[in-house]
Parts: C-alpha cells; structure tokens; sequence
C-alpha cells in the first residue's frame, strides 16, 4: 500500500508540473466545467420557481440528490478519468502492451497514469450545493450517519469504477468502446434527481438492478430523508428493517465490482496487439 502512494504521488507531481505549463488550458478547462454545472443548477431552479415540488420532494430535497450526486461524480472524475483514453485508444492502437510489461498491476496503472484536477471542481460545486441543502431540510447526520454516508460514497465510488471497468473491457472484444462506455455512462444523468419522479418501468428498474446507478445517488440520501416503507414501494420488495438499506447497496456495490472484474480478467487474457 505504501509503495502504491509512493508511485501514485510521484505521477501526480508530473501532472501537476504539466499543469503548471499549460495554465491558462486549465484555468479554462475549469471554468467549462463550472459553467455547465452551474447551468445544470439554474435549470433546476427556473423549474422550482413554478412549481413547488416534483413527487413529494421539495427544492431543497432534489437540491441535495443533486449536490450528492456531483460529489461522487467528482471523485470518480478525478481518480478515474484515464479509463476513458483505454476504452477509446489504448486496445486499438495496442499501446495496451506497455501495460503487460510493467511490474505493477494493469488496472492500478491505468488509474495512476492520469489526475483529472477537473474534478475538483465538480467535487466544490457538489459539496457547496450539499451542505446548503443538508441545512436547509434540517438533516442532522450524527457520528453514525456520517459514518454511514461515507460508506454510502465508497459504494457509489465502487458502482463507477465497476461500470466504467466492465464497459472499458468490451474494447478487448470490439477493440475501441469508447462509444459503448459513453453511452452507458451518461445513464446516470438520471439519478442526479430522486428516482420516484420517474414513472417508467423500465427506466427505474434499469437504473437500480441492470445499470446500478441509484445505488450511487438517489438511495443513499432516500435512506436519511424516507422512512423504510417508502424505500420498499421503489424497490419492489418488502423488508422490514431500514438499515436492510445498509446491506442492500453494499452487497449490490460488491457484486457488481466482482463481476467488472471478472469481465476484465477475461478480455486481458485474450488480448491481441491490433498495431495501428
């Protein structure tokens, strides 16, 4: 572990002096990404400003789906940002290889090689918008519930990473996925609003069983505003307890992280260098 952070540091300092060569690429880098979140929040307030609620939920509720959601959005932006370039690049033009001859783990690697500093600012954006919600409904956390939280955000942080990971592995199949992953990943615009406010079917089942992107979002603050009988109707199954809630989004956020590694496991070991 140790020597993970060791290297891990050592390519941030790269970045960063990159970073400091190209200022003004990041100034304006930064300031795209906080006008379109800022846009994505004004969007929400012109709606608000005719109505008053959207299925039960108050400004200040989706506010708080809203500023979450950015927050783990962020994290994954800034730690896992490099998958893209592989799914997009690295198979087709076979620089996959310079990975398979490395002495470290590939995946470990690919998160090393590229710090999206981008992200932070989605990850201020979010926090900001998140704590003016959290004190505007009242919600009072507790060492237990920020505990909680917490684990709520590894879990959403691992539904990211296994989703990215098994929609990167399609390109040892398909030899760019880069499409495939943008696609799937764009789903989860849809849970940066309560999930109930949906009415298809479809969508809201894809998006807790199929594409688990509600386990990222819109579950874990549905836990500290709604009591356990209104979480069972979005589910679709009854249980008894509230904190079953706890152990649903682990178990799922586990599986679905053992399966995206399973799947890449298997696209590695038929890997062919395709040259370009």
């Amino acid at each position: 572990m140790l020597k993970f952070f060791r290297m891990y540091s050592a390519f941030i300092k790269q970045q960063i002096k990159t970073l400091i060569e190209y200022k003004v690429d990041f100034l304006l880098g930064f300031i795209a990404l906080g006008v379109s979140q800022i846009s994505t929040f004004l969007i929400i307030l012109a709606v608000f400003t005719q109505i008053k609620s959207i299925a039960t939920y108050s400004f200040d509720e989706v506010l708080l789906f809203f500023g979450y959601s950015q927050i783990i959005r962020g994290i994954d932006h800034i730690y896992n940002d490099n998958i893209w370039v592989t799914a997009w690049n690295k198979v087709r033009d076979g620089s996959f290889s310079n990975y398979l001859i490395r002495p470290i783990n590939v995946i470990t690697h690919i998160i090393m090689e590229r710090f999206q500093f981008d992200g932070f600012g989605e990850v201020v954006i979010g926090l900001i918008i998140f704590f003016y919600a959290k004190a505007k409904v009242g919600l009072v956390l507790g060492f237990s519930g920020s505990v909680t939280l917490v684990f709520f955000i590894l879990c959403g942080l691992a539904i990211y990473f296994a989703i990215k990971l098994a929609t990167c592995a399609v390109s040892f199949w398909t030899v760019s996925s880069g499409e495939f992953m943008s696609v799937i990943y764009e789903v989860n615009t849809f849970t940066k609003f309560p999930l109930d406010i949906y009415k298809n079917f479809f969508l809201k089942n894809l998006l807790i069983y199929l594409l688990p992107f509600a386990i990222v979002s819109y579950f874990p603050i549905a836990y500290f505003l709604r009591d356990s009988s209104f979480l069972k109707s979005v589910l679709g199954f009854d249980y008894h307890y509230k904190e079953f809630m706890i152990v649903f989004i682990g178990v799922v956020s586990a599986l679905f992280l053992s399966f995206s590694f399973m799947i890449w496991n298997i696209g590695v070991k038929r890997y062919n260098a395709t040259g370009s």
